[in-house]
């Protein structure tokens, strides 16, 4: 049998600057979308909209955690630079694609 319960889910630790730990689970269906959205922005000429989205994308990810802490993109917009925010989703990318193409 099939148990989700019990099943071990890879996870990416993320240390915030307060010092919180994190520790972030595999993107959603609705998430990936909003991922692959943002890898033809290009950041030299973002608009007002585009920053937005992605602090909420940010948050989005924050919030997939198994602590099942809560973000919100102004909190993240408090937190996080630019290059924080860029840094942070380029790493979580990864972290989903080598989840993927892990055959375990």
């Amino acid at each position: 049998m099939l148990d989700y319960t019990k099943v071990k889910k890879k996870t990416l630790s993320v240390k915030l600057f307060d010092g919180t730990t994190l520790l972030l689970l595999m993107p959603k269906k609705k998430t990936y979308e909003k991922m692959a959205s943002t890898k033809s922005l290009d950041v030299e000429t973002l608009d007002k909209e585009s920053i937005n989205d992605i602090y909420e994308l940010i948050a989005e990810i924050l919030s997939n955690n198994t602590r099942k802490a809560k973000y919100t993109s102004e909190q993240v917009g408090e937190m996080f630079d630019m290059d924080d925010v860029l840094m942070l989703l380029n790493e979580y990318m990864n972290f989903a694609a080598e989840v993927e193409s892990d055959p375990n």
